[in-house]
């Protein structure tokens, strides 16, 4: 937090009583990265925080000559971030072998699994079909949360801050609200189903496109609410840390006042960031237990 400080007050400001004088632009430099601002030689201080949630080449090595590059930051953390979920699976059953009661790492783990299964996915599934679906919810659970923690680390990015993330995310739900009504009724009874029943006939031409509608609207509201709620976070401490920056351009007093405010102010929204990730795994997962359950047992 310092060095970044530190960069936005030497970018914002210039020495003290001297007109900063205007310099020829510099020549533009190949760079693995891509960035304008890389290859302009500098770094923009915004871009210590959108890194997070902008979708940028991924160079590991040296600048100049980097070892390896990958086309997609997101796609690298999204890979990371199931491979962290499986791995933390995998601990978490290890603590099982032998008959032994889970202590530890296992138990947390097991109380989360316990959560989704007897207060998300039974309750809004049904006792017969909540269990069949709670492998699928508890992945959504742990998956959004490891993401989101994970994209809360220094020079990490957050995956789920990616549009089509979170649309995989959202079909994967989709085809599992389908899925659940097809098995149970059938095509024809599924699609049935969505109808109300009893309506009058002449509000069918209205309420059959209405329904189908709202079949596809479910899983886009799912895709844009864990989109926005993880890019948001990261774009309001952009935006407080960038204050500083701002006041330095009509000041240097205002500047290093501004400092303290937005720093303190940027941890408590990081802190917040901590507790929305476990939030917005939870919504998820709630969603599209409510949402499967409305195909599984449509009656009520």
């Amino acid at each position: 937090m310092s060095a970044l400080l530190l960069a936005l007050l030497l970018q914002a400001t210039p020495a003290h009583g001297v007109e900063a004088a205007p310099s020829p632009a510099p020549a533009a430099t190949h760079d693995p990265t891509g960035t304008p601002e890389a290859a302009a030689g500098h770094e923009d201080p915004s871009t210590v925080i959108m890194h997070h949630s902008t979708d940028i080449p991924l160079a590991i090595g040296p600048k100049d000559a980097p070892w390896i590059v990958f086309s997609s930051k997101h796609l690298v953390f999204f890979l990371l971030a199931a491979a962290i979920a499986i791995v933390l699976a995998r601990l978490a059953l290890r603590s099982y072998r032998g008959g032994k009661i889970p202590r530890g790492f296992g138990a947390a783990v097991e109380g989360l699994v316990l959560f989704v299964r007897d207060d998300i996915a039974e309750p809004n599934i049904g006792h017969g079909d909540g269990r069949k679906f709670t492998p699928l919810l508890c992945s959504f659970f742990f998956f959004i949360l490891v993401a989101a923690l994970l994209g809360l680390m220094p020079f990490a990015a957050t995956s789920t801050g990616n549009l089509a993330v979170t649309m995989g995310l959202a079909l994967v739900s989709f085809g599992a609200q389908q899925y659940a009504g097809i098995s149970r009724y059938g095509v024809v009874g599924h699609f049935r189903n969505i109808i109300p029943p009893g309506l009058p006939a002449w509000l069918l031409p209205i309420m059959i496109p209405v329904e189908i509608l709202s079949m596809f609207t479910k899983p886009f509201a799912l895709m844009i609410r864990l989109f926005a709620n993880m890019l948001a976070g990261h774009m309001v401490i952009t935006t407080l840390l960038l204050l500083i920056s701002l006041m330095g351009q009509i000041s240097w007093l205002g500047g290093v006042a501004m400092a303290p405010v937005s720093i303190l102010l940027s941890l408590f929204i990081m802190l917040l960031e901590v507790l929305v990730a476990f939030i917005q795994a939870y919504i998820f997962t709630l969603l599209s237990a409510i949402f499967i359950g409305m195909y599984a047992h449509p009656a009520h």
